[in-house]
């Protein structure tokens, strides 16, 4: 069957350690990390769900799920709904010449596959390698998975029309879809706008980034999967760093094996409609 949701995966900043910046790539440094938080809002009503296709996902935690599932193939595509905290954290491992290592953690907390079985908690890491010339990840062989999520730098934006995601690691899998480029870069969104963040509150002016939009089709045995996705980032203006995006797919979800998702933050929603209650966010 079809998946008439809204397929968006929204993050908000928690904590940044950064070193200060005096010019760029120099902040970029050992050390360096990100975190992001879809902090539960307490209600088992709201979940977040992230589809994942086994093959792809860290051993470990490819085991953790088949243990629940009996006689499931690595070979699926398993919906993990979560009812706890989602955490992601990218942190910088090494800088040497011209790539970096990046970290990638994604940590689900009160999982249940297929809302059906339970697991406490589900932790999936990766290493990733950055070209920071082209900033884009590549791999072993040296082909572009697509830039970074978390960072832009702002004296060098990526230029409409180019990769965003390299789509091709999904349509091996059996998915009918297209590569996410950029569509626009732009400093007037939410000009006049604070953001409120976990870790504290961003003025303007901030750097926009949105994609294109790409069909998504998977036929599986049991019906289909298909959307219409894309991505939706806003950067600090003076670090470049990701204050907080709407995107479906990202390299750094799809080298976890996490191929689309359907989340919100409850929580970062409640508490920005409070504050604007108050008068503390301008219109």
């Amino acid at each position: 069957m079809g998946i008439p949701r809204s397929i968006v995966f929204s993050l908000v900043v928690l904590s940044v350690t950064l070193p200060p910046v005096h010019a760029l790539p120099n902040w970029f440094q050992e050390g360096t990390y990100v975190k992001y938080a879809l902090l539960s809002p307490g209600d088992e009503r709201k979940v977040n769900i992230f589809e994942v296709y086994l093959s792809q996902i860290p051993n470990q935690s490819r085991d953790l799920i088949l243990k629940r599932l009996n006689g499931t193939g690595a070979d699926e595509l398993v919906s993990l709904v979560v009812r706890g905290n989602v955490f992601l954290t990218l942190m910088i491992l090494n800088v040497q010449n011209e790539t970096a290592l990046v970290n990638t953690t994604l940590e689900l907390n009160d999982v249940w596959i297929y809302n059906r079985y339970y697991l406490d908690k589900i932790v999936m890491s990766t290493i990733l390698t950055l070209d920071l010339r082209r900033m884009e990840y590549i791999d072993d062989n040296g082909s572009v998975i697509g830039r970074p999520t978390f960072l832009v730098f702002p004296e060098n934006l990526p230029p409409k029309g180019s990769l965003l995601v390299n789509m091709s690691r999904v349509g091996k899998l059996g998915a009918a879809t297209q590569d996410i480029l950029v569509d626009n870069v732009s400093y007037s969104l939410w000009e006049h706008t604070k953001l409120n963040t976990y870790y504290r509150t961003f003025e303007p002016p901030y750097i926009h980034i949105s994609s294109s939009q790409v069909p998504f089709y998977w036929k599986l045995s049991d019906g289909y999967y298909s959307a219409t996705i894309w991505n939706n980032y806003i950067y600090d203006f003076d670090t470049g760093v990701l204050i907080t995006g709407f995107f479906d797919v990202t390299p750094e979800l799809l080298a976890l094996g996490v191929i689309n998702g359907d989340s919100y933050d409850y929580s970062a929603a409640e508490r920005n409609e409070r504050l604007k209650d108050r008068g503390e966010t301008p219109p």
